[in-house]
């Protein structure tokens, strides 16, 4: 045996062990790894059952209930409040397992209470028998009988037989309903028992679940939320949830650009209810409410609620909603509103100048549109008749709001029509300026040639007439005294196609991009003759050329396009995208949008500094040469205006009604600011539109003083850089034409 190695027994390896900590810490990790399989145990097989319940019932018993969202403000350029939303609250109810007669009661105090704060609750009721004990509108009727068979029969289904037929009056439906079907005690009145069933009318008819919400306000103030908060114990299953309402703010002359909301079509709801939209919800139906529907909306936001087991509902899960962006437009609501009132009285003073010759007095509508040359903002778009668009909000039971949507779609001047973008017009005399400068930059014409006007001229036998005899006339001239001679035949040797081109490139007959409906109109040529022309077998000729020069025939446009046509004759030919949208805020105020590319998005038409030049001077000496215009615009100086009047024939002149009237101007004629469009419908004259054109200019310069205001006061401009130079002919022009 050696003596050098040394033999442990048992006791010393215990010891070692135990001394050992690897030993304790495997020790905790077996106890800890033998609990939780007790656990396991426990919860799978011997409780397993009861767990399984418990589960089930906590997926049963949760639901999402949609927060909305308050809908962003619209403002004018100035920061002007348009549109808004006002707070409020819907009162809710869920199924609590009270005796009925204490709930009954508390049904009564719940709309006593609605009632004295004047909220807005729902009465289903009502619809089949009214407070007066009288059928209601779904019955009310000879036609209705057959519904009031169906209904009565779905009250008395799986009862006696003799109970259908001893219900012929609403108050025998109402006094079975009562006592038979939801047993109403006899110690209310039948006023105060009516009430209550307005309430257990709705729970028998849709049921009444136990955590899932029934609305029954949805338009409550502030004072009910605060005293059902306060009394929540004396109305157990009620709660109020913050919602929000439009509101339009003293903007009806800016109705047609702002639009409307309203409830979301089952069409829309199906196009967008995976962008978020529940079938509950209100959307822009028109103007900028709709154009920035996407920034105005905001994100719902959503509250996950649950009962506890002791039926108390309690919330899982809070999603706040993001309110939605603020949208701020390049309108001038001053400048909107006097361009309004303008147009108002400018119809009143042409129906008092009625004369039955060419005035009807028939004038009754009209449109305006002012424009920043320079960009294509739009600084002013009045559609008149305007309308109140606060009726599209206010709520269902709101009888007097909804005669008014009636009525003001049954109204015959189309007051929800905006006559700016989307009413269509002969425009006249005012597209002379186009004729000219294809004309020019084609070849046909010099600044020189020459037409001799006696009045009428025949052409594809056919009489052509003039307002006058004018005699020999060149470009400058014909445009000032708007001869119709000149232009037809400057017309029929320009050829169709080419002002057709021409007329394409100004924008005319072609939508503009603003964000807003605005409709294409058409323009007069070949094409749009084979769609609208009823014999198949009229063939295009020099007749109907020549009517186009001057603005008629197959010719319609909108304001819109007159005032963006208008605005390239100023800058240079550039055709710009018409806008009412400036930018976007969100809810944090950071810009998610803004306009800057959209001012910059212009296309040039091609038409030639010379050409442009002339007309220029044309229009000038217009407004210098007619007396009715040179009037309207006697507060600014010589020179200052370039314009074009237009009295379009309606066709029917011959049958007393008025042709309309039409008119576009822009300036200052040396450093072109704005450009507006007027059209007053039946206006007689083309003239007759420019005094409103004069106040608009009045109110656009002379913004620091009354309309129609004769002292300069420099608010905008330095007046002394203003003065009109005339165009100077020269023989070597920019497009290579001899003149």
């Amino acid at each position: 045996m050696r003596n050098d190695v040394e033999f442990k027994g048992i006791r010393d390896h215990l010891k070692d062990f135990f001394r050992s900590r690897n030993t304790y810490v495997g020790l905790l990790v077996a106890v800890a790894f033998g609990i939780l399989v007790w656990r396991l145990y426990s919860i799978q097989i011997v409780n397993g059952d009861e767990y399984k319940q418990k589960a089930a019932e906590t997926v049963m018993t949760t639901a999402e209930i949609t927060v909305k969202a308050r809908r962003g403000n619209i403002y004018d350029c100035n920061g002007v409040l348009l549109a808004t939303t006002r707070t409020a609250y819907r009162v809710d109810m869920v199924n609590t397992p009270d005796e009925q007669a204490f709930r009954d009661d508390m049904y009564l105090r719940l709309i006593n209470l609605l009632e004295s704060n004047n909220d807005t609750y729902t009465n289903y009721l009502k619809r089949y028998i009214t407070p007066d004990l009288q059928w209601g509108s779904s019955l009310a009727g000879e036609e209705k009988e057959a519904q009031r068979g169906n209904w009565i029969n779905n009250l008395v289904s799986g009862r006696k037989k003799s109970d259908r037929d001893s219900i012929v009056t609403a108050e025998d439906a109402f006094y079975y309903l009562k006592d038979q079907v939801l047993k109403i005690s006899e110690e209310y009145s039948v006023e105060d028992a009516y009430k209550i069933m307005i309430i257990r009318y709705a729970t028998f008819t849709y049921g009444l679940s136990s955590l899932t919400p029934m609305e029954l306000a949805s338009d409550a103030c502030k004072e009910t939320m605060e005293y059902l908060t306060a009394h929540s114990y004396e109305f157990p299953g009620i709660s109020t949830e913050e919602v929000y309402y439009r509101v339009y703010v003293d903007d009806a002359y800016a109705s047609h650009i702002i639009g409307y909301v309203h409830a979301i079509s089952q069409e829309e709801y199906e196009a967008l209810r995976d962008k978020g939209y529940s079938r509950d919800d209100i959307i822009g139906k028109t103007g900028v409410e709709k154009a920035a529907e996407e920034y105005l909306k905001g994100v719902n936001g959503t509250r996950v609620v649950y009962r506890d087991a002791d039926g108390i509902i309690k919330t899982l899960s809070y999603t706040p909603p993001v309110a939605g962006s603020d949208v701020y437009l390049t309108v001038d609501y001053s400048l909107q509103s006097k361009t309004m009132q303008i147009l108002e009285e400018t119809i009143a003073d042409i129906v008092a100048m009625k004369d039955g010759v060419k005035n009807f007095g028939d004038a009754c509508a009209a449109a305006a549109v002012v424009e920043n040359v320079k960009t294509g903002e739009i600084l002013a778009i009045a559609s008149y008749p305007y309308y109140d668009n606060n009726i599209f909000v206010a709520p269902s039971t709101d009888s007097a709001a909804q005669q008014a949507i009636v009525d003001l779609f049954q109204d015959p001047t189309s007051p929800v029509l905006n006559r700016a973008t989307q009413g269509l017009y002969p425009i006249g005399s005012t597209i002379k300026p186009l004729i000219s400068i294809a004309a020019l930059d084609s070849g046909t014409i010099t600044s020189k040639t020459v037409v001799e006007c006696q009045k009428k001229m025949t052409i594809s036998g056919r009489i052509h007439s003039c307002l006058s005899r004018h005699g020999k006339v060149s470009l400058i001239t014909a445009l000032a005294k708007s001869c119709n001679v000149y232009f037809y035949t400057v017309g029929i040797e320009t050829g169709i196609d080419t002002i057709d081109q021409w007329a394409k490139a100004f924008g005319l007959g072609e939508k503009t991009g603003i964000e807003i409906s605005e409709y294409a109109g058409c323009r007069s040529n070949p094409a749009t003759m084979k769609l609208r022309e009823k014999d198949i077998y009229h063939v295009w000729s020099d007749s109907d050329t020549a009517q186009s020069s001057i603005g008629q025939l197959y010719t319609l446009f909108t304001p819109l396009q007159l005032s963006n046509y208008a605005a390239a004759l100023s800058n240079g030919g550039y055709l710009n995208t018409p806008h009412v949208i400036s930018k976007v805020l969100n809810a944090g105020g950071e810009e998610v949008y803004t306009d800057a590319e959209v001012n910059l998005q212009r296309t040039h038409t091609g038409a030639s500094a010379w050409a442009l030049g002339l007309v220029k001077e044309g229009m000038t000496e217009m407004v210098k040469q007619n007396n009715n215009v040179s009037a309207a615009f006697k507060s600014f100086p010589e020179g200052f205006v370039c314009a074009k009047t237009g009295t379009p024939e309606t066709g029917m002149e011959a049958f007393g009604e008025s042709s309309h009237s039409v008119f576009i101007c822009y300036g200052p004629a040396s450093s072109p600011e704005i450009a507006v469009s007027v059209l007053i419908e039946h206006g007689s004259s083309g003239s007759n539109a420019s005094p409103a054109a004069g106040k608009i200019f009045d109110a656009y310069f002379h913004a620091d003083t009354d309309i129609g205001h004769q002292t300069f006061s420099g608010y905008r401009y330095g007046w002394q850089s203003l003065v009109f130079e005339p165009y100077e002919d020269k023989t070597n022009n920019s497009n290579g034409t001899n003149n």
